[in-house]
């Protein structure tokens, strides 16, 4: 009937299946930085995953102008543009906007990361 190598397996299966949940669960909880604004999902219809986009390159200049704009340390801004890119990448592969959330966490909490003073 049941063979302790599939009982071992399914076992396994759901042991990983549900830490993997869980682990997303607990990363996706802290969710966004503080001063972060994210975007929002429109009242009717589809939102295009782009709105997540738009809400972290709107982030990244308001942290760029608070560090002085083009002013700011070229470091900075490279931390900055990493991040958002990063986001372009997964939000290219995503297909909606309810699933490109995590594009949207990570990048935010990247970009909270990054340093104005380059340290």
């Amino acid at each position: 009937m049941f063979s302790l190598r599939k009982v071992v397996t399914v076992t396994s299966g759901i042991v990983l299946g549900a830490t993997l949940f869980w682990t997303v669960g607990v990363f996706a909880e802290g969710k966004y930085p503080a001063d972060y604004k994210p975007s929002k999902p429109a009242a009717t219809g589809e939102t295009n995953v782009l709105a997540r986009v738009f809400a972290i390159s709107t982030y990244m200049t308001d942290k760029i102008n608070a560090a002085g704009g083009n002013d700011s340390p070229v470091c900075y801004r490279n931390c900055m543009t990493t991040a958002l890119n990063d986001a372009l990448k997964c939000t290219e592969s995503m297909s909606s906007y309810v699933s490109s959330e995590t594009c949207e966490v990570t990048s935010a909490q990247k970009m909270s990361t990054c340093d104005p003073k380059c340290k």
